[in-house]
């Protein structure tokens, strides 16, 4: 594959990625996603041969993959705040995009259910969900927190962001966003053996 058609490949994945964040899975099509993208008809159902399923699936990965970088980016940057560094970030991106941007991983899960064929959209939306667990999981337990205890409260820090997220499209203003920054610290605070 030329340089030039990995480029465009990608453009149609991030494309993808951010139209599922704007749009939700339902909201975009392979025509719209390859307008946005500026890449070719052609070539787009050459390079994703199982059509919007494939485009969704690996947009779903590759977002994934983005928020996974920023987050241990973050947590690299400053272990004991990293988390919060983080939440700022999404919080400065909630309020550039005026709302219209919210998490690509919850708009396919919330939709995948729906679609016909959607069975690797669902899976891909659970490996990433699982591998932001691990990954906090990971952290929470080098801050001194129980194994168990450390699963259950990455669990409840994925919960709160992207609830919040979702609260924060649906009221139009960031208030939801600002009471997770401001609780999700006592909630790391609290220790249990």
């Amino acid at each position: 594959m030329s340089k030039s058609a990995i480029e465009g490949r990608q453009r149609v994945i991030e494309a993808a990625a951010a139209m599922l964040a704007s749009h939700g899975l339902r909201g975009i099509s392979i025509r719209e996603v390859i307008k946005f993208a500026n890449a070719p008809l052609g070539s787009t159902y050459h390079n994703f041969p199982n059509g919007k399923q494939q485009i969704v699936t690996e947009a779903v990965q590759w977002a994934g993959e983005q928020a996974s970088a920023q987050l241990q980016a973050c947590l690299a940057q400053d272990k004991e705040n990293g988390i919060q560094l983080f939440l700022q970030q999404w919080r400065k991106r909630l309020t550039k995009s005026e709302f219209r941007h919210g998490c690509p991983i919850v708009a396919a899960a919330i939709e995948a259910s729906e679609e016909e064929d959607a069975e690797p959209v669902k899976q891909a939306v659970s490996t990433v969900f699982a591998h932001w667990q691990q990954l906090l999981t990971t952290h929470l337990i080098s801050l001194g927190h129980a194994a168990s205890y450390a699963q259950s409260l990455a669990v409840a820090v994925i919960a709160c962001i992207e609830g919040a997220v979702v609260l924060c499209r649906g009221q139009q203003n960031i208030a939801p966003f600002d009471a997770i920054i401001e609780c999700i610290p006592a909630m790391l605070a609290a220790k249990q053996a």
